[in-house]
């Protein structure tokens, strides 16, 4: 008798966290961030973005309509997209909802997209994904949307200028269960040198970096990736990251580095392990605010 009831208190205790899991990845959450800084100019003062990171091309149908609705409502200046809105892994891709999301988005919106892991693998591994990076590309040129391939691009008003730079990183830096550093003046060799007369804004899909994104000149670094850590606890944070490291150090949220900022997207959606727990899918509203 006590083995059955055992038993049955464990099955509805799984179910109980399959149907959260379920919760959480097929709906959508609105985090807000405000970034103050002396370096923001009077024309970007209250700048308002929407970030995206981490779709794999998931929520298709009745999730992305509530979630383009509730951009709608925000009423944002541009959407930041930070990698990895693609699925791409094992020879199997998909861009399809990307697509049709960021189509719509790019109607209304300024677009600027940074590579992630998993568009680059999509455009590098030509012999597994044949002309898929080039037909997603075409789409997003066709759309309107501003690809930044390790390339940057400078909004000036007036006196004021701010700068987006979208990083596409080596695949090296991606390794599992190894972390590579960045080798010295890798950034500035991909990147250029980053001007420190205006506000610079770093499209980076992996937060591992952080600490050299900063020294490079990113004011505010907008990331992904780590998808939350896929299980968050409390006081602990996200479980496991995409190299299958235990409790990363950046999963998702805001952090701080010698007055520079990162914001980590929990992501939008999953792909390898279909799983959330105490790890909502969000979308990113971040404003920057002057001080002086």
């Amino acid at each position: 008798m006590g083995f059955w009831i055992a038993g049955v208190i464990l099955t509805v205790l799984v179910l109980i966290v399959l149907l959260i899991s379920w919760y959480e990845r097929n709906h959508v959450a609105i985090k807000e961030y405000e970034v103050e800084s002396e370096a923001v100019g009077e024309a970007f003062d209250g700048y308002t973005m929407v970030v995206m990171a981490d779709l794999h091309d998931n929520g298709a149908g009745k999730r992305n309509n509530q979630m383009m609705a509730s951009i709608r409502r925000i009423h944002p200046d541009a959407i930041m997209i930070a990698g990895d809105m693609v699925m791409a892994k094992g020879g199997v891709c998909r861009y399809g909802e990307c697509v049709r999301l960021l189509k719509r988005l790019a109607f209304r919106y300024p677009v600027y997209y940074g590579i992630g892991n998993h568009e680059d693998r999509m455009g590098r591994e030509k012999e597994r994904y044949a002309s898929a990076y080039r037909e997603w590309y075409t789409e997003m040129m066709r759309a309107g949307v501003t690809v930044l391939d390790n390339l940057s691009l400078t909004i000036r008003e007036g006196k004021d200028a701010l700068t987006i730079t979208g990083l596409n990183l080596d695949s090296t830096y991606y390794q599992k269960r190894k972390k590579l550093p960045i080798a010295p003046g890798y950034l500035e060799q991909i990147l250029g040198m980053a001007r420190r007369d205006e506000y610079h804004i770093l499209l980076a899909h992996s937060p591992s970096f952080f600490k050299e994104y900063a020294a490079w000149g990113a004011d505010l670094t907008l990331s992904g990736h780590y998808h939350g850590g896929t299980i968050r606890l409390p006081v602990l944070g996200g479980v496991v990251g995409p190299d299958y490291g235990l409790f990363p150090r950046w999963s998702r949220g805001k952090y701080e580095e010698s007055g520079k900022t990162m914001i980590v997207s929990g992501g939008l959606g999953t792909h390898s392990v279909n799983f959330r727990l105490g790890n909502m899918s969000e979308l990113l509203v971040v404003r920057l605010k002057r001080i002086s």
